[in-house]
């Protein structure tokens, strides 16, 4: 049932981490420079995008969700160590690209579309515009809260954490340390009684 539990969580952390990761990059790399290409007028395809990301941005919240859930209840459930290097690069990363997602996705991508679409004409103001400025500045912002997602979501999947060590339970003397995992099989340590008892 361990083994199980722990290839459950690690599905729904890398599920939610390839919709963050690769949707990121579909979106950055590839859909916003063919919706531009395709569309002849630029506002059109300003509209179809901002559909696009609005989509994006639902998923990836919802994704974050999972992975944040799967990796508090995964380190509870195998008791992970915050010493371990590798463990605590994962949680700085997990949490450097959820602040990243939080901020384009849920703020300002969402600001920069409510400034598009309340304002009448928004293709025709002049680039001085004070809400030109201030859409082009969250749409800057918010391209690189993208990029940081993606940054930090690779690094977490770079670092994601390797099954749990398991051993026999009569073979388990006390609670140790091994690659991050606090379950530790000591049968060494058991063989080594006997002969010191023998040597007093």
């Amino acid at each position: 049932m361990d083994t199980l539990y722990f290839d459950l969580l690690k599905l729904g952390y890398h599920i939610g981490l390839a919709v963050l990761v690769g949707g990121g990059l579909v979106v950055g790399s590839a859909a916003a420079p063919a919706i531009f290409r395709a569309v002849r007028s630029r506002g059109e395809a300003a509209n179809v995008f901002a559909s696009v990301l609005a989509r994006y941005d639902g998923l990836a919240i919802l994704a974050l969700l999972v992975v944040a859930l799967t990796t508090v209840l995964r380190a509870v459930a195998f008791d992970e160590d915050a010493g371990d290097l590798r463990i605590a690069t994962r949680w700085v990363a997990l949490a450097l690209m959820g602040a990243a997602t939080l901020y384009g996705s849920a703020w300002a991508d969402p600001v920069a579309r409510s400034i598009r679409r309340q304002t009448p004409g928004f293709d025709d103001l002049p680039d001085a515009d004070v809400r030109r400025r201030e859409f082009r500045s969250l749409h800057e912002r918010s391209r690189r809260a993208l990029s940081a997602v993606v940054l930090f979501g690779a690094i977490a999947i770079l670092l994601s954490p390797n099954p749990p060590i398991r051993g026999r339970p009569r073979h388990v003397a006390r609670r140790g340390l091994v690659g991050g995992h606090r379950d530790v099989e000591l049968s060494q340590i058991d063989r080594a009684m006997p002969a010191r008892a023998g040597a007093r």
